[in-house]
């Protein structure tokens, strides 16, 4: 086991289909949700839901962690990753057109229609945008290794 090079993690999240999403209610109690990430130049960013767990948990406390894992068959390699920043949601309606496009890229698909509709109700937005301030990562590689081909698709 050994730490991740920061050039190891950007090319491993920047790669993955799915994230966990951590935020914690106002209670204390940590909340997560899976989502895919999308990056714009500054943010990580996800769609979900505007009126959700994550939302109210955001307007207590803008603190989140990003986990990233990824495991091969039988367990043999694997990579953990840890993102903390602090999240918001986006109510502008050229940075949602753009995450819409952003996000179609990332899973192959045209979200257009949903981008024009989230755009003209910015207010509705289900852009999470989450600005990362330190991140870390492990990963089954030995010192000097390359990490092994274990991304999701």
């Amino acid at each position: 086991m050994r730490a991740m090079t920061q050039e190891e993690i950007t090319s491993v999240t920047r790669k993955a289909l799915w994230a966990t999403i951590i935020t914690v209610r106002a209670d204390g109690v940590p909340y997560a949700i899976e989502g895919t990430p999308f990056e714009t130049e500054t943010e990580t960013c996800f769609m979900i839901n505007p009126n959700g767990g994550t939302s109210k948990n955001l307007k207590t406390s803008p603190h989140v962690l990003l986990k990233y894992t990824f495991v091969s068959e039988g367990l043999r390699n694997w990579m953990g990753i840890s993102c903390l920043g602090s999240g918001r949601f986006v109510h502008d309606g050229e940075q949602i057109r753009q995450g819409w496009f952003l996000l179609g890229q990332a899973m192959g698909q045209d979200f257009s229609r949903q981008a024009e509709n989230y755009a003209k109700y910015p207010e509705r937005s289900p852009m999470m945008a989450v600005k990362v301030v330190s991140r870390t990562g492990r990963c089954s590689a030995l010192p000097g290794e390359s990490l092994p081909l274990i991304y999701p698709h």
